[in-house]
């Protein structure tokens, strides 16, 4: 039987996700397509109707990019996981009949990345700049993870008000910070976290002053084109562990695959290099760095 699945985004002509999908269809011998479903390429678009027009075509799930991680939230009928309803985003749908499920595997992917490269050390406290889609689902997994606190800073102070909330309903210890007082967070964290656009190849740059990167333990970036950004950059030559948003990227895949088609495939080196393939080179000892696991 066929699996039909795309990606719900905008401007995602150049999204490595179909490959991914459909080379893990491959080797598990699963019949798939996968369509990009472009909100560039519809005039009038409306989130509800695309996902409605999605089912009645017998598409069995999605999954979800900017800006519609939040979008979708509303248009599930329940989690499919436990506890992913309160993050407030998804990035993956799967429809039975008319029923609408969803997740976060950028929350999954997330932790799964944390723990490939740190193991178990806590987070520590932690600064995130942005707030928004995959922001709200790293920081979850950072609560989760243990962190002692997250500093947030988000250019929308809705977007960052709204995270800390949430946070603080959890439990979590949490603090907005604003233009004016962040770099003394900054200096203060043990980990910094970019869940902006910043340093993407259409958005070069850094969220983070390099002279403030210094006495930090480990560095996360989001971004994975390029796999390693200028701020990854700066925080590995500073001597932090640093995770790439390259494994996010993956793990989550892996874990919607997973979703899909009920099929678990394990990251093994092989598939790691396969995949890694389809990314523009870089230096052997730089690859090392970033993508081996931890001891």
């Amino acid at each position: 039987m066929l699996t039909r699945l795309g990606l719900l985004g905008s401007g995602i002509q150049k999204s490595r996700m179909p490959r991914l999908q459909m080379y893990l269809a491959e080797i598990s011998g699963i019949s798939l397509s996968y369509t990009l479903l472009d909100e560039a390429d519809t005039a009038g678009f409306d989130t509800a109707n695309k996902v409605l027009q999605l089912i009645n075509e017998g598409f069995q799930g999605i999954n979800v990019t900017h800006p519609f991680k939040q979008r979708v939230h509303k248009l599930a009928s329940s989690s499919l996981i436990s506890g992913h309803e309160k993050i407030g985003s998804y990035n993956t749908l799967k429809f039975s009949g008319h029923d609408v499920y969803g997740a976060n595997t950028d929350y999954m992917g997330f932790t799964q990345a944390y723990k490939y490269k740190r193991g178990v050390v806590a987070p520590g406290k932690v600064f995130l700049a942005g707030a928004g889609g995959v922001g709200r689902a790293v920081a979850c997994a950072l609560a989760d993870l243990g962190c002692d606190e997250i500093y947030i800073y988000d250019v929308l102070a809705s977007q960052s008000d709204s995270l800390a909330l949430h946070l603080h309903n959890r439990g979590v210890s949490v603090k907005v910070v604003n233009e004016s007082n962040k770099d003394s967070y900054i200096i203060a964290s043990d980990g910094l976290v970019n869940c902006t656009n910043i340093g993407m190849s259409q958005y070069p740059g850094s969220a983070f002053d390099p002279a403030l990167i210094n006495d930090q333990k480990w560095a996360f970036d989001a971004i994975y084109t390029p796999i390693e950004t200028n701020f990854i950059t700066n925080a590995r030559e500073s001597g932090l562990a640093c995770i790439s948003g390259f494994l996010l990227w993956l793990f989550q895949g892996l874990e919607a695959f997973m979703i899909f088609t009920d099929t678990k495939i394990k990251l093994e080196q092989d598939l790691l290099d396969e995949v890694l393939g389809w990314f523009d080179p870089m230096p052997d000892q730089i690859a090392e760095q970033l993508l081996q696991p931890a001891n």
